[in-house]
């Protein structure tokens, strides 16, 4: 049990580190009943400079998108149902910044239990980015449930946080209660009613109302105090000696719920006229609290465990005529069906009925978890257990949607799931990117299954299917044989329509005849803002996006991308686990923007808790290359390998391939340089298993270079004249003479590589520099090998590659080729966030625009940008803006 001087030096450490610029989260963990409100309010109360946000979260709201974000006061960019906790941390990002005053700024968020998953994403997401920041996030919640878990899970990202469990008021702060009403309160009598009520605030302030505390001292003494673990008879006692009209009024409260009622709703409910009359001396009794903030004042029971006791209480008839009078006055569908169930007697199939109706509406409209609570709703309802079973399979289906995997009827481990269960695992188990699982689990669902399935859920599972086959590699035939069933059906879903989308494009790339293969210039063709018009075709944008990405063009994949990820950053689109951002900073890679390729990558896996998409993972170490940091980028390579043995997807197993081989040029030792393509053959096969297939033309690369370490420089040719003559990008043949002349080491090859050099690969910059260091290593002993060894590390500095670039100046030392002294950039000395703050504000964006780039705030901005200056020795955005220019011209005026 923590002290109350344990909870005050808690709390005043929590104050203490907000004020002075660390984002931080006083979490207050404990049952009902324990006082983290009270404790929250408390906090308030000490900060009286200070602005201050609050947002409680309700058990009937919980199924709402964003509703906790919406109650601080957030403007939600597109729609609830589309926009993803992403681009919702930026809106709370906004709303911050719009509400920050001179002092501290205070986010007060109770039940966080009950909120939504997307606002708990959203806050925490934001809190990991956040820095400098005089922000104090004071979250109360109870230790259940999946949302508690969610939570936790994010508060581990926070910069700071403070945690207090509350299990109780100990003897101190019982006998402070305890004097709040009677200074002469004694010592024992705190101790008894310490032990009697196991220290919950709630249930002592309950017997101070309902007791004197010298009666209290007599009942001790006689070993008789009332049992306060009984609420509800408690209540029941505290209610029979209240006026009927104030009962009344009470129990409307209580049936009504939520955040409160207005008074006209509690009226009609309790069918009381006078109702203000009946509210006033409930407030006085501290039962009920009114909310006079907004337009309309809203009366609420002031704790949920009260309300719950009250609602007890109710008879039965009464309660289910209360229901009924609120069901028929609520203004939505939502509320009327929510009273109508509660007063339901019995089975009910026309109200099961319209329930499903309405989740049907819901589903439309992306709201996806809301439709499955009133799927299980109907469920319930149901008069028969197969009407009750058809109710249980949307709902999972819905909560599949939704990702609340935790809420599933069927458990994957399971043996002899029939059709409909086997259905909703493999659904999970590729929601979860486990596409092999997946894969072998719904290629089990015969056609007899699917034809017995209602036509809207054979499309989804067809897609489904074929999504998987795609996932893992596996047959592309098969997998366009579903789909092509799934486009004939009658029926279609549009929440699975992007995974039936790019299942297609992949598949389709895989079985291609050679003359019948998509071109570069056939996927060119078509006008990007006419493909962004609609969202079927933003999805082919995406599409056409990530094979410019991994084809190597950068600047094609950057215009499609960028507009793919700004409509989910708008909350215009939804169809992402981070894959898109991750591709698009994969483009600034290879483009040379590696502030920006840093930021991109970050982005994808801002929203992540688990379950990366193996494209998302195989591009990840790029950040490490970016950052500097061989031994995280090992461990990045790791781990994206073993993603892509579990989940063959063939574009991941390309880009996989480009990015160990662009990770092992910039940070890879000899060594392991030497053994990737034994390792990579041994994990995943063979790449000649591809080389008749359409594959991105930067992979071509990736193997050529990856033969060449191995010694196979007949294999490096034979890649070379593939990148050359298959569909070639306008660089092919400068990139394959480049190849070819790596692993030839004759005088005739020598000049045509520092022919090469010179003029440079300007289309990739990423590839530039390694051509670069090859030039400067190849001429060594020539008279320009001092300069063009410069001239190389000036090229990997401006990239940002400070690693490689420390390499070749270190060697080869020696009287005849002296080592050279590194030339840092200016910006060599920042943190990755302050190098990719710094690089917006090269690229002249305000703090609002860096801060909306970022998804951070406009004070974050600021922070690190104060940092940037102290650790460039710069004063302002101008003298950043001149060092960084004079940095580049010093680097550049090496060349040879």
């Amino acid at each position: 049990m923590a002290s109350s001087a344990v909870i005050e030096q808690r709390v005043a450490e929590a104050i203490g580190l907000a004020d002075a610029g660390t984002p931080t989260v006083l979490d207050l963990e404990g049952h009902a009943g324990f006082g983290k409100t009270h404790l929250a309010r408390s906090v308030v109360k000490r900060l009286p400079g200070s602005t201050v946000l609050r947002a409680t979260a309700y058990e009937d709201t919980q199924s709402d998108p964003l509703s906790l974000l919406e109650q601080l006061g957030v403007e939600i960019t597109g729609s609830n149902a589309n926009a993803n906790a992403l681009s919702a941390s930026r809106d709370v990002g906004s709303r911050l910044d719009a509400v920050r005053g001179d002092g501290l700024l205070v986010v007060v968020l109770d039940d966080l239990q009950w909120a939504d998953p997307e606002s708990i994403d959203a806050i925490g997401i934001l809190m990991a980015r956040m820095a400098g920041d005089r922000l104090l996030l004071v979250a109360g919640h109870r230790p259940i449930g999946s949302r508690h878990a969610r939570w936790t899970a994010r508060l581990n990202d926070a910069p700071s946080a403070v945690q207090i469990v509350l299990d109780g008021f100990d003897e101190e702060a019982t006998l402070e209660l305890l004097r709040e009403s009677a200074p002469e309160a004694p010592l024992d009598l705190a101790r008894n009613l310490r032990e009697h009520t196991g220290g919950s605030p709630l249930f002592l302030r309950s017997l101070l109302h309902e007791h004197p505390v010298l009666e209290l001292q007599a009942l001790a003494d006689r070993g008789e105090l009332p049992a306060t673990h009984d609420l509800v008879a408690t209540m029941g006692e505290r209610l029979s000696r209240l006026d009927p009209a104030m009962v009344a009024t009470l129990s409307a409260i209580a049936v009504i719920g939520g955040d409160g009622a207005e008074p006209y709703l509690v009226s009609a409910v309790a069918d009381v006229s006078d109702v203000a009359t009946a509210l006033a001396p409930l407030t006085r009794e501290g039962l009920v609290v009114v909310d006079r903030t907004g337009p309309i004042q809203r009366a609420r029971i002031f704790h949920g465990v009260v309300q719950a006791a009250v609602y007890d209480n109710i008879p039965p008839a009464t309660r289910e005529r209360m229901h009924a009078t609120a069901a028929a006055r609520s203004m939505s569908e939502s509320e009327r069906l929510r009273h109508r169930v509660a007063a339901a007697r019995s089975a009910d199939d026309g109200l099961a009925a319209d329930l499903g109706a309405f989740a049907d509406a819901l589903h439309e409209r992306g709201r996806y978890r809301e439709a499955a609570r009133f799927r299980r709703q109907a469920a319930q309802l149901s008069s028969t257990s197969d009407r009750s079973a058809d109710h249980v399979f949307e709902a999972d289906l819905e909560s599949i949607l939704a990702l609340d995997l935790d809420d599933l009827s069927v458990d994957e481990r399971e043996v002899s799931l029939g059709a409909r269960a086997r259905f909703v695992v493999g659904a999970r188990l590729a929601t979860e990117k486990r596409f092999v699982e997946a894969s072998d689990v719904l290629g089990e669902l015969t056609a007899a299954d699917l034809d017995a399935f209602e036509p809207r859920n054979a499309y989804r599972a067809r897609v489904m299917r074929a999504w998987s086959l795609v996932g893992a590699g596996r047959s592309a035939a098969a997998a366009l044989e579903d789909l092509a069933i799934a486009q004939a059906a009658p029926v279609s879903d549009p929440a699975v329509r992007g995974y039936a989308a790019l299942a297609q494009g992949q598949a389709s790339q895989r079985v291609a005849p050679v003359d019948q293969r998509m071109t570069l210039a056939g996927l060119l063709s078509v006008d990007r803002a006419q493909m962004a018009a609609t969202p079927q075709g933003t999805v082919g944008l995406a599409w056409r996006g990530a094979v410019m990405s991994l084809t190597g063009m950068p600047d094609e994949a950057i215009g499609d991308l960028g507009l793919v990820t700004s409509r989910f950053g708008d909350g215009l689109m939804d169809f992402t686990d981070g894959v898109f951002h991750a591709l698009q900073g994969f483009a600034h890679f290879i483009k040379g923007q590696w502030p920006r390729a840093a930021m991109m990558i970050d982005l994808s896996r801002a929203g992540r808790l688990k379950h990366a998409a193996p494209l998302t993972a195989a591009i990840e170490p790029l950040a490490w290359v970016v950052a500097g940091d061989p031994e995280q980028a090992r461990r990045a390579l790791a781990e994206a390998r073993r993603t892509r043995i579990n989940g063959p997807q063939p574009a991941a197993v390309h880009a996989g391939d480009v990015v160990d081989v662009l990770t092992l040029c910039f940070l890879g030792t000899d060594e392991e340089r030497a053994g990737w393509l034994e390792g990579r053959t041994r994990d995943l096969g063979s790449p000649d298993d591809w080389a008749d297939e359409q594959v991105p033309h930067l992979w071509y690369v990736a193997q050529a270079i990856g033969a060449d370490w191995a010694g196979r420089p007949d294999s490096t040719s034979r890649w070379a004249e593939l990148l050359r003559t298959t569909d070639p990008p306008p660089w092919s043949n400068e990139a394959a003479d480049w190849l070819e002349a790596r692993v030839d080491q004759t005088a005739s090859a020598t000049t045509r590589l520092l022919s090469l050099a010179d003029a440079g690969l300007p289309a990739l910059p990423a590839l530039n520099g390694l051509l670069q260091v090859d030039a400067a290593r190849r001429s060594l002993a020539a008279p320009d090998g001092v300069a063009r060894r410069r001239h190389a590390a000036s090229v990997l500095r401006t990239l940002g590659a400070d690693h490689l670039a420390d390499d070749l100046d270190a060697e080869p030392e020696g009287p005849e080729v002296p080592s050279i002294a590194p030339e840092r950039s200016v910006l060599s000395g920042l943190s990755d966030r302050e190098r990719e703050v710094a690089a917006l504000i090269l690229e002249g964006l305000s703090y609002t625009q860096a801060a909306k780039e970022l998804y951070i705030t406009r004070s974050t901005v600021s922070f690190h940008l104060s940092r940037i200056y102290a650790k460039t020795g710069t004063n302002s955005r101008h003298e950043l803006i001149e060092a960084a220019r004079q940095s580049a011209h010093s680097s550049t005026a090496h060349s040879p």
